[in-house]
């Protein structure tokens, strides 16, 4: 199931202050993250040792892409409680470099 991706307004404002990334960074982290939520969800939320907690409606995923040749990782925290409307939210957002 293809789901819509939200991001809470903290998570935009990280985004919007986020240093070090490129343009194309920033839409290579934007697209795969949203991507990777949109077509993936079922899969990232069904396995249980991504969950923060037993019956919590938060799950933890990670993506990885280069930007100007510097590996970097955005770990995210969404939650799904919203899922069986199509909708995913995204409530936490760091993306370091790997230097």
């Amino acid at each position: 199931m293809a789901y819509t991706v939200r991001m809470t307004e903290p998570v935009r404002t990280y985004l919007q202050a986020l240093t070090g990334l490129s343009r194309e960074g920033r839409l290579k982290l934007l697209a795969g993250i949203v991507g990777l939520v949109r077509d993936h969800a079922d899969v990232l939320r069904s396995d249980p040792s991504r969950r923060l907690a037993a019956g919590a409606p938060y799950f933890r995923f990670d993506y990885l892409f280069m930007d100007a040749a510097r590996l970097w990782r955005a770990d995210c925290v969404a939650a799904d409680s919203a899922a069986v409307y199509g909708v995913i939210e995204i409530e936490y957002l760091d993306c370091q470099s790997g230097a």
